[in-house]
């Protein structure tokens, strides 16, 4: 019998009645040496958090549904943002992989293994380690991303989840976006690591899908991502971005999505 991944049944408005307690009463994230502390201590629910608060989230729910502690590779930590933000994960892994991996802001998040990687060579970590891969705000940056992604395919174990976050915009403009970087890195007034990419929601779809990857989430973060505002003091402000960014990403700018590495079974079916 051919076993395949349980499939979720996921709404559309699958966040708007999750709490927000870990935003605003999240100690670590008031620390002066956050790298969002400024935005944290100004604001009780700042917009620019729903990014991590979304991958907190949807760890801690993954984490609840493995039997043993899970391995966690975030590629591409910068600061350490994601690992800090997220609750202490007993008996967890984490592994940071980024280009500068010494700097002291990312000693502060206290990754278990730290790793130097350069994404576009190949993620330096054995076959099937990870239960969760986090990459957020990466594969824009990178010259090929299907090559990353069937990296992180490769180093995920069969029924992993993978988190991805990527800018977004309707597809008309980002290819024209796309076209403008094109030129911009030809005359040299664009450079390898900025932004070279602009994902849609198709496009990320079918590049997870030929990588060998099910999707089965996919959301926005904020419809407004205005920062600052006094409107980040009341949930109400946010549910409202949360239900616009659930229904109208490209407009919010940002897209999250929650894929699934098939088994070993459901791939040869």
């Amino acid at each position: 019998m051919v076993s395949k991944i349980k499939k979720k049944n996921y709404g559309r408005f699958r966040f708007v009645r999750e709490p927000l307690d870990s935003i605003a009463n999240n100690e670590e994230t008031h620390r002066a040496d956050f790298p969002l502390s400024e935005e944290m201590n100004k604001r009780r629910y700042p917009v620019r958090a729903l990014r991590y608060w979304w991958l907190s989230r949807v760890i801690q729910e993954e984490v609840a549904s493995l039997d043993a502690p899970p391995i966690i590779v975030d590629v591409g930590c910068d600061r350490g943002t994601i690992k800090r933000f997220t609750p202490p994960i007993e008996g967890s892994k984490w592994i940071g992989l980024d280009m500068d991996i010494h700097r002291p802001d990312i000693e502060l998040a206290k990754y278990d293994d730290r790793i130097e990687a350069d994404f576009d060579v190949g993620l330096p970590v054995p076959d099937a380690t990870a239960d969760i891969v986090i990459c957020s705000h990466v594969l824009e940056h990178l010259p090929r991303p299907d090559f990353t992604m069937g990296e992180i395919h490769r180093i995920l174990k069969p029924g992993g989840l993978l988190l991805v976050g990527v800018p977004t915009a309707p597809k008309f403009i980002a290819k024209l976006r796309e076209i403008q970087f094109r030129r911009q890195l030809a005359s040299g007034r664009r450079v390898l690591g900025q932004h070279i990419h602009v994902f849609w929601d198709k496009r990320l779809r079918m590049l997870a899908e030929q990588t060998g990857f099910e999707v089965e989430y996919s959301t926005g973060t904020a419809l407004i991502r205005k920062k600052g505002s006094k409107l980040e003091d009341y949930p109400a402000w946010i549910r409202f971005n949360q239900i616009g960014a659930s229904l109208f990403p490209a407009i919010g700018q940002e897209l999250c999505m929650q894929l699934r590495k098939l088994s070993n079974d459901a791939e040869n079916a």
